[in-house]
């Protein structure tokens, strides 16, 4: 039997995941990403202890799965998008690698924004601007660390630094263009969108652009010795962890709709064409086979969710991890509308960019009372977070039909029921649950010929389990969406006034 490896480079965890040619995972392994903070708002890792990681759990994985290396027919990798991964001209790392989270550039972006040099990003991109995309952290560079250009020999991704690491080879894909951001149309990367950025300068260093599922290298023999995989195993170019996803679940045909509950929040749309609707907000990503993907993010994802555990506690188990199904139960046992107080989840530092595009909106729990406890707060997190959800789908052109649910909040049967009812429409669980490294490792199977076309591959991860809407959850909801959609809209304009009393945290020097 044929093996193929699917890698997903994620913001807080890195996966190896061993699947057969029926989809079905055989083993896995995995390990948290070291994050640095060198100052206040940024976020960076060390490239070389990234590959480290990488190393072990691709071995972890294998071993898991009882195989050699030398049974993988093929290896895809997938990664967070935007960042900075620098390399010069030996492969060795320019400086630590800058991840998307990263606001350091949050001055810049405001100040594109006050220029009214936004509008003209988005028609070239389909994209709008965040602190932490390609562009802007390559514009930052160049202003306040100029000396990084001169010894910088290519400007990658994070899935196309580990895959150089494998083979390499340097090259990006389409989907990781769209979000340095590129010229989305041509699916090249855009001269004058770099300029209006500031970071004209670094054009000759981004790399060649190969489509998702060509074969980009093969693992090299350092490689082989480090991993355990065989020598000469091809490795096909991969997607951004946004486009994985969706080809993993099997969102491949225009009208599929799959929202993944991650470090940000992924409402995702498959579109024939670049749709760029709602004008000047969110992300459109180039697909394989010619698709793209409109996708609305709530920037506070999970997110949310680890910061009110973080700062508010969290029943533990036995073994002092994080005990979920208390959690649920506690929230479970409060009314719906958490007795009235709603959670606008805003927390992320880089502000808000679907539905709207606010860099300064910030969260706030509203609603709360002499009668409100831990539980009624828990409740509103997990509303709050469908709520925002439901208020990016409502902003896009098509409205989905029925909406795949992944990520590590899928797993939960009470969070992924509250989203049916909320959101009006079947949320539906698909059986492999790692879909970032199974849509990689998808086009892997079709380059190495285990399936015909990824119409095909996209099969070998059906619904298992499909949540109806209550109706009488639905008609509760919709009255608390609306108060919702009315605080987030208050919140807006306290979290101006708030700038304007207080300064913002300096990010950079």
């Amino acid at each position: 039997m044929a093996y193929l490896l699917g890698i997903d480079k994620g913001t807080s965890v890195i996966k190896a995941v061993v699947f057969d040619s029926a989809g079905k995972a055989r083993g896995a392994g995995q390990r948290r990403v070291e994050v640095l903070a060198p100052r206040p708002g940024w976020h960076e890792e060390d490239p070389d202890h990234s590959w480290s990681l990488c190393v072990a759990i691709i071995g972890e994985a294998l071993r898991a799965a009882g195989i050699s290396g030398s049974e993988i027919a093929g290896i895809g990798i997938s990664g967070h998008m935007g960042g900075a991964w620098l390399i010069d001209a030996g492969g060795g790392a320019v400086r630590n690698a800058i991840c998307w989270p990263d606001e350091r550039a949050q001055a810049e972006q405001m100040a594109l924004e006050r220029a009214g040099k936004l509008r003209e990003v988005f028609d070239i991109s389909g994209n709008g601007l965040m602190p932490g995309i390609t562009a802007m952290l390559l514009g930052w560079l160049a202003a306040h660390e100029p000396e990084a250009i001169e010894k910088t020999s290519a400007v990658l991704c994070a899935k196309d630094y580990l895959r150089f690491r494998l083979t390499g080879a340097v090259a990006t894909d389409p989907s990781d263009v769209s979000f340095v951001p590129g010229d989305i149309d041509r699916r090249v990367h855009s001269a004058r969108v770099l300029e209006l950025c500031g970071a004209s300068a670094w054009m000759d260093k981004l790399p060649p652009i190969l489509p998702s599922g060509d074969i980009a290298g093969a693992v090299t023999r350092q490689a082989a010795e480090l991993t355990g995989l065989a020598e000469g195993t091809p490795v096909v170019t991969g997607l951004g962890d946004a486009c994985a996803n969706a080809l993993g679940v099997g969102a491949v045909r225009p009208g599929a709709a799959l929202t993944v509950l991650g470090t940000s929040c992924l409402n995702s749309l498959v579109t024939p064409g670049p749709e760029r609707a709602p004008d000047g907000l969110g992300f459109l990503f180039a697909m394989p086979m010619d698709r793209y993907l409109r996708i609305l993010p709530n920037t506070s994802g999970t997110i949310a969710f680890d910061w009110f555990l973080e700062r508010f506690g969290a029943p533990t188990d036995p073994q002092g991890k994080t005990d979920f199904a208390a959690l649920e139960a506690m929230a479970a046992a409060v009314p719906r509308g958490a007795q009235g107080v709603t959670f606008i989840p805003y927390v992320n530092g880089s502000g808000v960019l679907a539905p709207f595009f606010d860099a300064q909106a910030r969260g706030s729990f509203f609603g709360t009372g002499s009668h409100t406890t831990y539980d009624h707060l828990l409740r509103a997190v997990y509303e709050g977070l469908c709520f925002a959800t439901r208020d990016c789908f409502a902003a896009m052109n098509t409205p989905p039909q029925s909406l795949v649910l992944t990520g590590g909040g899928a797993k939960s049967a009470f969070w992924a029921q509250m989203f049916a009812d909320v959101l009006g429409v079947p949320i539906e669980i698909v059986a492999v649950e790692e879909s970032g490294a199974l849509g990689v490792a998808m086009l892997a199977g079709v380059a190495a010929g285990l399936w015909p076309d990824l119409e095909t591959a996209a099969r070998i991860n059906p619904v298992i389990v499909r949540y109806q809407p209550d109706q009488d959850a639905q008609k509760d909801y919709d009255g608390w969406f609306e108060l919702y959609r009315q605080a987030r809209d208050v919140y807006r304009k306290y979290s101006t006034d708030r700038a304007k009393l207080k300064a913002l945290p300096e990010v950079a020097a």
